[in-house]
């Protein structure tokens, strides 16, 4: 794709199929892999987990956002990251805005998350049992599309 053309929407009655338009929206990666670390299990507060993040070689595109949904093992009275965040019961979401940076072959990104639960003990034992990462890709100035070709 070599520029941005808005795609235009018909609707014909007559055909039994549909075609599904998107573009610029958050999406489920395709190009960053997430890995939660705990890095320090009590601070005196918190459970200090770093959210490593690894874009793919694959793909190349401007990421201007990521959004991390991490869920753990306990539910959480309280939790916070370097970036905007917010927490329910046991999840955590993380919104990184990135600047308009081009991340190609290999980028990584690196913060951290600080997490409590009920007690001291629970809070020392937690841990992430899952997480997800989405990426919401823009235009590349030179050319590149938002679909990273």
């Amino acid at each position: 794709m070599k520029g941005y053309e808005k795609p235009m929407v018909m609707v014909n009655d007559g055909l039994s199929e549909g075609v599904y338009a998107a573009s610029g929206a958050t999406e489920a990666a395709d190009c960053w892999t997430v890995d939660p670390v705990s890095v320090q299990d009590w601070n005196g507060s918190h459970h200090v987990f770093e959210i490593r993040c690894v874009h793919s070689t694959a793909v190349e595109h401007i990421s201007s956002a990521s959004t991390v949904t991490l869920t753990f093992s306990n539910a959480l009275t309280d939790a916070y990251s370097e970036f905007p965040s917010t927490f329910s019961g046991t999840n955590v979401t993380i919104t990184r805005e990135l600047h308009a940076n081009a991340y190609k072959s290999g980028d990584t990104m690196t913060y951290k998350v600080w997490v409590k639960a009920a007690d001291e003990a629970t809070t020392k034992s937690i841990s992430c049992i899952g997480s997800t990462i989405s990426c919401t890709k823009t235009v590349n100035v030179q050319g590149g599309g938002a679909d990273g070709n």
